[in-house]
């Protein structure tokens, strides 16, 4: 307990940064952690994702608890956020982004003081739909039962248009002029305060364009702009992959840089000492490795699921290679400061796999499901789990058949999951598969008893 209190009274400073989309072979090819500071930290070469978008892996970072739990993109009322728990220890929470399905609309500002989504400022269908209400958003859901909004095509197609009409606008605040909104709100924060502040980055979500010098093969960030609009999602080019990809990479740079650039604003503010600092991604992005680009709420592999993790602050340093995933970040940060962990939280602290002791492997699940995102919901009688365990990935996919289809692979030997031996190991099949038939009991458990507490809840405040 002595411990606890130690490193409780050690770190004052909490920041989470996060960005949309990034891949960890591409920042690991590209980048290191001294890259971004130059302070030793701890990296993790195996962490994954729990989903393969934005809906589904921000409930397991920020509540410690699974998409399909939620059932959708707003937050279930009676989960607890690692804001709200931060809240109660006496940390002042703070949230800069602008992605529309991270918005207050959703419940995203749970447990934060002060959160700023910027949806005023985010010029984009998404945004459009999510900022949509009474007459336009009946014209809208017209628009989703004729087009069926999980249709990529009609999707590329709407973008295509909008922009056409508006000409070139970012669908996001880019990370220049996010860092302004934070650096203006911490120059006024008072610094005896404890603060908790998570800062989410978008620029290495498609469209790419980077701007210079990270910008390569293309005029002006309005050609390159355009050029990621004319791209058949379904079907690209190998001209058109490399293009993209080049244009990704771009946009990698320019966000370590701009952190970087934060960074040194709060370091030199006396905002950075005695802090915890963590990197990481949401999800990846896939260039069509399995014939799929982008990140599709149907793909699970590892393209999109394995993120870069960086934690800055701690004693420890170096590479871990042992499996975690952004389920166990919350509680993780919440072991670290000796704080308990709130009972809806179903993550496990990884912090005694970084003091070295001894650390049992536990089954780490990603889901997603089929989204109608102009109608602001998903079907989850048609969804897909994967279970990473010892080694293995078993994909089960109920989206695309009737009966569900299985993958299978050996991560040990084929991390980049080319070969498929579900025909081969049927024993590791039937114990995998059993693992996600317990994961799936466990969600509708859980759900069915906070609907009911919830209920509850709503009927006493009557």
């Amino acid at each position: 307990s002595k411990n606890y209190l130690r490193m409780y009274n050690r770190f004052k400073n909490i920041y989470i940064f996060t960005i949309d989309c990034l891949r960890k072979d591409v920042f690991h090819e590209n980048f290191s952690g001294r890259n971004i500071i130059s302070s030793d930290c701890l990296e993790f070469h195996r962490c994954f994702a729990n989903g393969p978008g934005t809906n589904q892996s921000f409930p397991a970072i920020f509540s410690s608890t699974p998409f399909l739990l939620h059932g959708g993109l707003r937050l279930m009322p009676f989960v607890t956020s690692l804001a709200e728990a931060l809240v109660k220890v006496g940390f002042y929470t703070i949230g800069f982004h602008s992605n529309p399905f991270l918005s207050k609309k959703f419940g995203w500002s749970k447990g934060f003081k002060e959160f700023y989504d910027f949806m005023e400022k985010v010029k984009s269908p998404a945004g459009l739909v999510v900022r949509s209400y009474g007459l336009r958003r009946l014209v809208l859901r017209m628009l989703g039962r004729i087009l069926s909004g999980s249709n990529r095509q009609i999707w590329a197609l709407i973008n295509r248009v909008y922009y056409r009409i508006k000409g070139f606008e970012l669908p996001y605040i880019e990370s220049k002029e996010l860092n302004k909104f934070v650096m203006r709100w911490a120059r006024q924060f008072d610094k005896e305060k404890r603060l908790f502040m998570w800062v989410h980055y978008m620029d290495v979500h498609n469209p790419f364009v980077p701007p210079e010098p990270w910008l390569k093969d293309f005029s002006s960030r309005d050609e390159a702009f355009f050029f990621n609009l004319e791209v058949n999602p379904e079907n690209p080019s190998k001209e058109d992959i490399k293009k993209l990809r080049q244009l990704y990479i771009g946009e990698v740079g320019y966000v370590m840089y701009a952190i970087s650039e934060l960074l040194e604003f709060l370091e030199e503010g006396k905002l950075l000492e005695d802090s915890l600092f963590i990197i990481t991604a949401d999800h990846g992005e896939a260039f069509m490795e399995h014939n799929k680009l982008g990140h599709a709420y149907d793909i699970l592999y590892n393209e999109v699921l394995h993120v870069p993790l960086l934690i800055y602050g701690l004693d420890e340093e170096g590479v871990i290679e042992e499996p975690v995933q952004l389920m166990d970040l919350a509680p993780t940060i919440l072991d670290i400061l000796g704080v308990k962990c709130p009972r809806t939280f179903m993550g496990r602290s990884f912090y005694p796999l970084i003091r070295g002791e001894e650390w049992e492997e536990r089954p780490i699940f990603s889901e997603s499901a089929v989204p109608d995102l102009i109608n602001l919901r998903y079907d989850t009688s048609r969804y897909i789990v994967s279970v990473i365990y010892k080694g293995w990935k078993l994909i089960y996919d109920f989206i695309h058949d009737k009966r569900p289809r299985l993958e299978l692979y050996n991560l040990k030997r084929d991390f980049d999951e080319h070969v498929n031996l579900v025909e081969n190991e049927p024993e590791v099949v039937k114990e995998l598969l059993g693992l996600i038939k317990d994961h799936l009991k466990e969600i509708k458990v859980r759900k069915a008893l906070y609907r009911k507490l919830e209920s509850i809840k709503v009927r006493l405040k009557k």
